[in-house]
């Protein structure tokens, strides 16, 4: 498992502990896809928007790309990236 420190959109800072599935990308932006122990549920976080990241000595508890699901509504292209 890793320990992030995440900063929303909105600017909130969190930190989460995450069950690392897998990296993707859609519409140019990266994302760390994983299952988010905070709200017990998988998500996507933007790979910009992690301040910090920690492996720690937790066990994950087996989550898998088949919860990985559809991109989030607000994925949306990056401009001036080329």
């Amino acid at each position: 498992m890793i320990r992030l420190r995440y900063t929303a959109g909105d600017g909130t800072a969190t930190t989460r502990d995450v069950e690392p599935v897998l990296f993707a990308a859609t519409n140019g932006q990266w994302y760390l896809v994983g299952w988010c122990r905070l709200r017990d549920a998988m998500r996507w976080f933007t790979v910009s928007r992690i301040e910090r990241a920690v492996v720690t000595k937790t066990a994950c508890s087996g989550h898998g790309i088949h919860e990985v699901g559809e991109p989030p509504a607000n994925a949306r292209p990056v401009h001036g990236r080329g």
